[in-house]
């Protein structure tokens, strides 16, 4: 997301969707009563006949639903800059990729305000290496395009790659790889064949998060790879990964009796009396249908950790009543 202003005292975000994880954010941003204002199609009856014109509309916010493609987001009209356009009409404003809009609201509670300088600041960062016998390409990608970064090129022996000189090869590979994966991608992606893979995965590559792919030929290997989806599994892996390693150490934390961990609304709403809560797991329904009690959370500044992936992580904050927090130790 291009973040062109963000005024937190005032409640003003202006800004430009880059991507459809953009739209995930704003759905947890975007509230009953906002005003959000942006270009959108409508039909408009000019003299005897009718037709679809683009122009700026101002809603304000009734109803908020995420597509495969956008976020419809519907309202009554506020304002116009067409003034064959009804004011308190209903009209739908889709947003997707591509669009600028600006949004007022009563408050930016400090959840949403992270969540929109996430979508700006850590737009996924993925690396690609994709390699056949003695070959390797190497690519990045950030703000959504991918950028060839190097290659790599080893000669190899009359007996192709069943020889030492897969071995020197691999090492070299490896090498390159373990450095690249000391800068904290999103996620990291190794596409060759299966064969290959299991071997570097063994004896090279050993105790690395690393997603490997299959593919044929280097030179072709990314365009099997974004025809598979295989960038965006990647990711989707990446976050469940964060979801699974907090929900266990809650859920440990739980089962060991440590005071930290706190579930279920009274008993949280009694803590909060008494001690600094520090962390929030919540799950989108709770998010979205517990306005009160994340505010009062984020009003002490405790982190809001979202659960928007589906899985089993997911299912056992559900289990909990869709929020577990950890305080501090009393």
């Amino acid at each position: 997301m291009k973040l062109v202003r963000l005024n937190v005292k005032k409640g003003i975000v202006k800004a430009i969707i880059k991507s459809y994880s953009d739209l995930v954010f704003l759905q947890y941003i975007l509230e009953k009563g906002d005003e959000l204002t942006a270009y959108s199609r409508r039909k408009m009856t000019v003299g005897n006949s009718q037709e679809v014109k683009t122009i700026k509309i101002g809603l304000q916010i009734e109803k908020i639903g995420l597509t495969d493609t956008s976020l419809d987001v519907s309202g009554k009209i506020v304002y116009s800059s067409d003034q064959n356009v009804p004011l308190h009409k209903y009209h739908t404003i889709l947003l997707k990729k591509g669009t600028g809009f600006v949004l007022k609201k009563e408050k930016i509670m400090t959840f949403q305000a992270r969540m929109l300088r996430q979508a700006v600041e850590s737009s996924p960062r993925v690396f690609i290496c994709i390699y056949e016998e003695g070959y390797a390409l190497f690519y990045s990608m950030s703000d959504y395009r991918i950028k060839k970064r190097m290659e790599l090129r080893k000669n190899v022996s009359g007996k192709r790659f069943d020889n030492e000189t897969k071995k020197a090869f691999f090492l070299k590979l490896s090498e390159l790889l373990r450095v690249e994966y000391k800068k904290n991608y999103t996620a990291f992606i190794v596409a060759g064949k299966a064969l290959d893979n299991e071997d570097l995965r063994k004896d090279y590559l050993k105790g690395m998060n690393v997603e490997y792919e299959n593919v044929s030929y280097a030179d072709t290997g990314l365009r099997e790879l974004l025809s598979k989806d295989s960038i965006n599994a990647a990711l989707f892996k990446a976050r469940l990964s964060v979801q699974r390693n907090l929900i266990s150490e809650y859920v440990s934390g739980i089962s060991r009796n440590d005071n930290r961990y706190v579930y279920g609304q009274e008993q949280i709403k009694k803590e909060i009396n008494g001690r600094k809560p520090i962390q929030a797991l919540v799950s989108k329904e709770y998010l979205l249908n517990n306005r009160e009690a994340i505010e009062r959370l984020d009003t002490v500044g405790c982190e809001i950790v979202l659960f928007d992936e589906t899985d089993d992580s997911l299912h056992q904050l559900v289990g909990f009543g869709g929020i577990l927090v950890k305080f501090t130790s009393i």
